[in-house]
């Protein structure tokens, strides 16, 4: 099945997102205190899945599915000392990929399987 082009609409939404995602974390300095508790973190051991990396990434605007692999916990924002939200900057950032028709193939099968079903498990 091929995705659709985004609408102009769309776009827009998504550009906004970007936006406002890039907004929370302005305020950011980089100090590096929340990898220390992030579980993506810990196990995977590269910067561009802690949170600092989704504030480097998000404040270049660049859109990567890297940001899937926040567990939204939000043990980083229990860290952080100037109370950045950091899940809601991630939400922003997932919504703005799935308008933008680049969200995760699971997550779009999951989608059409609850759709049909009442199940994501298809069941």
């Amino acid at each position: 099945m091929k995705k659709e082009n985004p609408t102009e609409q769309e776009l827009i939404e998504a550009n906004n997102l970007i936006e406002e995602a890039c907004e929370i974390f302005e305020k950011c300095t980089s100090c590096g205190l929340c990898k220390s508790l992030c579980p993506t973190f810990k196990v995977l051991m590269e910067e561009r899945v802690s949170p600092r990396g989704h504030a480097i990434i998000l404040s270049d605007k660049i859109l990567d599915n890297v940001i899937y692999e926040c567990t939204m916990c939000k043990a980083c924002e229990q860290k952080c000392p100037i109370n950045i939200k950091v899940c809601d900057a991630i939400q922003k950032a997932r919504e703005a990929l799935v308008l933008k028709r680049k969200g995760l193939k699971q997550n779009e099968e999951m989608i059409k399987r609850f759709k049909k079903t009442g199940n994501i498990f298809e069941r």
